[in-house]
């Protein structure tokens, strides 16, 4: 029997999703709903597969899969998401997701693609593939590429803070933060705090719910 792990905040789609895989003889055997757990449960119950969701709390999907599979190349790493933003799909195969299905897919392509990664083969959407190839390889820089002080201080700036109080919180000069930033601007092809913070926000490097970086 199949072993998986689900990774997927949004309770609805996560209960939908282990309904049907156990009608098909799938065992779930844990359900992550942050990307820290999805990296943190596949190591210590060694799945077969981990189904993840690329905007998690805490850790994006992007860099959970790439922790996981860090970990133990052996586990397999199927990505379901709603997005096929081309950075994604490039991110996603640098980190060494090895399938890539939509949400709006039907339940047997889900179930096809469980079938193909869980013997060691590809499966990734062909509408999906046939999108991200008309894009630039380096796209990925929209998606990852950020150093971990300027996810930091992207956080913050989330929050509201000025660079005066950023400099504070991290005990550098606020020159030094504006210095952070423009790294940042440059990395997300934005050019002002505000959509810096709201590319951060929809790519799901930063989150919300505590200001923190995600990864």
């Amino acid at each position: 029997m199949m072993r998986v792990l689900l990774a997927e905040d949004h309770k609805i789609v996560r209960q939908g999703t282990r309904m049907f895989l156990e009608s098909i003889g799938v065992e779930v055997i844990g359900e992550a709903t942050t990307g820290v757990e999805a990296v943190r449960f596949a190591r210590k119950l060694q799945p077969d597969v981990v189904i993840m969701d690329i905007h998690m709390p805490e850790l994006t999907g992007v860099e959970a899969t790439r922790r996981i599979r860090h970990d133990n190349p052996d586990v397999r790493v199927l990505v379901l998401t709603a997005y096929d933003d081309p950075p994604y799909v490039h991110a996603l195969l640098e980190a060494g997701a090895d399938g890539y299905v939509l949400k709006t897919a039907e339940f047997s392509q889900l179930y096809r693609a469980l079938q193909e990664v869980a013997v060691g083969r590809t499966a990734y959407d062909a509408g999906v593939l046939a999108k991200a190839a008309g894009h630039a390889h380096d796209t990925t820089a929209l998606v990852e590429g950020l150093t971990s002080r300027e996810l930091e201080i992207l956080g913050f700036a989330a929050r509201g803070l000025t660079n005066k109080e950023i400099g504070k919180a991290l005990f550098i000069s606020d020159r030094t933060v504006q210095g952070h930033l423009q790294n940042v601007y440059q990395k997300l092809g934005v050019g002002t705090r505000t959509e810096a913070v709201t590319a951060g926000l929809a790519r799901g490097l930063i989150t919300l719910m505590d200001g923190s970086p995600t990864p």
